[in-house]
């Protein structure tokens, strides 16, 4: 029967540890939450005194924010917004591979250079005339640069 009572005050004992300890983590967590509130309390009056908006804090910071990001990924223990927004991120890039690409020969058969009819074109300006057969020749595409595509169309002869 003592034993019984010892082994209970036992079990007393090691309860009232395990509750001093959580009570001092509790304090703990209050602290830092007054922490983060005192934090953004004085991150808002440090924009208001500089006329900066939030948002330009986190510009400043985002170098930081994005390593810390990155660092929290495959952390399970992370916070559960790194999850969500890992989760979203997934989704976007998955609808992205998922639109259809443009082939390789559809965007090859596209040239860099404004399309002319084929003929010859003369500069009102300087006499000059030039002739388009497949490419517009160097001189021509002068022309283009120097008085845009619209111009130079009406050039025509």
């Amino acid at each position: 029967m003592f034993h019984e009572y010892e082994q209970i005050e036992q079990q007393i004992a090691e309860h009232q540890a395990k509750i001093e300890e959580l009570q001092q983590q509790m304090a703990l967590v209050e602290r830092k939450k007054q922490g983060a509130i005192a934090f953004d309390k004085a991150l808002i009056n440090l924009a208001a005194e500089y006329d900066m908006v939030e948002e330009e804090f986190f510009v400043v910071r985002g170098k930081e924010i994005v390593e810390w990001l990155v660092s929290q990924l495959n952390d399970e223990n992370a916070p559960d917004f790194v999850h969500t927004l890992k989760s979203r991120v997934a989704r976007v890039l998955k609808k992205e591979s998922d639109t259809p690409r443009r082939t390789r020969r559809a965007t090859a058969s596209k040239s860099s250079e404004p399309k002319l009819e084929t003929g010859h074109y003369r500069n009102p300006y300087t006499g000059a005339t030039v002739e388009k057969k497949k490419r517009n020749p160097k001189q021509l595409s002068q022309w283009i640069e120097e008085h845009g595509l619209e111009t130079v169309k009406e050039w025509k002869i």
